[in-house]
């Protein structure tokens, strides 16, 4: 791994561990302004968690797409959740550029914090989103172009062989 800088490829892995067994410092959890967690993938990290997470989100609701917000991460072995809208309302239609942002704020977020493991499910390709390719080469695009002063290790999480191909074939074209 480098010292700091531009993620590399050694810097970005496709996992298909379970989600709440993978170690990291942050788990992202996409949502929406509101911060609900009624849309799948916010859905399933809600569940896994095992422990309420809206009284820890509403506060700071309406949370800007662009912006994000960290909670526990309960039960899972991740330390912490980035809770990071990528539309405005629940089922809302996702664009690229939202999931673009969503990214950013992942990355700032894990400078901030200086989390240097970060695990993050696909986002924005599902009912009312993008196509998954799209969304993945999205998220790619940012954790490649990003210089950032501490070394930080991307986990891409697939939850099924689709999602895999996806991320993979993603992978491959934005190396």
């Amino acid at each position: 791994m480098h010292a700091a800088g531009r993620l590399t490829s050694e810097d970005i892995h496709i996992s298909t561990q379970p989600w709440e067994q993978i170690d990291v410092d942050a788990f992202v959890c996409p949502t929406n302004s509101e911060g609900t967690l009624s849309e799948y993938p916010a859905s399933k990290i809600q569940e896994l968690v095992g422990t309420p997470l809206a009284p820890l989100i509403s506060p700071h609701t309406p949370l800007a797409v662009g912006a994000a917000f960290v909670t526990p991460a309960g039960r899972m072995r991740a330390r912490h959740l980035i809770h990071v809208p990528n539309t405005a309302t629940p089922g809302g239609r996702v664009q690229v550029e939202e999931v673009l942002r969503a990214t950013s704020a992942v990355l700032v977020t894990c400078m901030v914090k200086q989390f240097r493991t970060v695990a993050v499910p696909l986002m924005g390709a599902f009912d009312t989103g993008i196509l998954a390719e799209e969304a993945a080469r999205a998220i790619l695009s940012q954790y490649r172009a990003h210089r950032g002063e501490f070394p930080l290790t991307v986990y891409l999480m697939a939850s099924n062989a689709d999602e895999y191909d996806v991320f993979e074939t993603a992978y491959e074209n934005t190396n």
